[in-house]
């Protein structure tokens, strides 16, 4: 099965900057935007560019685009493909079924930082854009303004910012 209007380019799924469909529009003009989809079994992380790890009980919220394969090539621009991200072909679930998807994932070496809160506001907008839950998101951006004491010199994040050995609960 193929989400309606899809007519045979590469499923995309976008999780970060590119969920903005004004974003997208401008690195791929000819991108058809088709359906919301998580990624089950990831977290989304930030290092410090929107990056998925595993994670079994989780998931991560996103879209599917058909992408051509000028889109693609300009995807692979952005993305800094294959330096800083990788393609990973995946399979995402939308309200309907699943689908089988091409995704980018960071490569390794990355520690887990702190987002550019431009970036963050753009990532925000793409929530927007296709109604998804975006608390998240927003109290991450809260908790980043109001616990900026908790970022070590070199930017990295505290490992257990409020001392209840949990951990990051974003990361």
């Amino acid at each position: 099965m193929q989400p309606t209007g899809f007519s045979g380019g590469t499923l995309y799924f976008a999780y970060g900057a590119n969920l903005c469909r004004a974003h997208m529009a401008l690195w791929c003009p000819e991108a058809v935007p088709l359906v919301r989809a998580v990624l089950p079994g990831h977290r989304l992380v930030f290092r410090p560019w929107a990056d998925m790890l595993p994670a079994p009980g989780h998931s991560v919220p996103g879209a599917l685009y058909e992408v051509s394969a000028g889109d693609l090539a300009a995807l692979d621009t952005f993305e800094e493909y294959p330096t800083l991200y990788e393609r990973l072909h995946t399979r995402v679930h939308s309200d309907r079924c699943p689908f089988d998807a091409m995704a980018y994932r960071m490569t390794p070496g990355h520690d887990v930082c702190l987002p550019d809160a431009d970036y963050l506001n753009l990532i925000l907008q793409g929530y927007a854009d296709w109604n998804l839950d975006a608390a998240p998101l927003a109290s991450l951006a809260t908790r980043l303004r109001q616990d900026a004491d908790d970022w070590t010199p070199d930017g990295a994040l505290d490992d257990d910012p409020d001392d209840t050995g949990r951990g990051n609960a974003w990361a």
